[in-house]
């Protein structure tokens, strides 16, 4: 189990499985900094596409194209996103599910 602290008093532990929600903007729910949907889309073969941003881990790359079943490693953890939810609209979101 490992816990990150959020601000100056919180901590948030993702086991293995937790799942968090990932919208439009900055989530600091994740060790080794914020991650935070971009942008939302459908491509051209009818896939939900999300642009996330990452931290400073990922520079030079700062932002990735998601697909559900991708997986990616923040602070050591690594998520797969299980469910990219309404990517057309304003309230876009993806679940992730930390794997290991």
């Amino acid at each position: 189990m490992e816990s990150e602290t959020v601000g100056a008093e919180s901590t948030v532990v993702h086991e293995i499985g937790a799942q968090e929600k990932i919208s439009y903007g900055r989530n600091d729910r994740f060790l080794g900094g914020p991650v935070g949907g971009g942008q939302f889309w459908i491509d051209e073969t009818g896939r939900s596409v999300a642009k996330i941003g990452g931290p400073k881990e990922w520079r030079p790359t700062p932002m990735i194209d998601v697909r559900v079943g991708d997986v990616f490693s923040v602070g050591g953890q690594v998520w797969r996103v299980t469910d990219i939810v309404d990517a057309e609209s304003t309230s876009a979101y993806l679940l992730a599910t930390r794997v290991s």
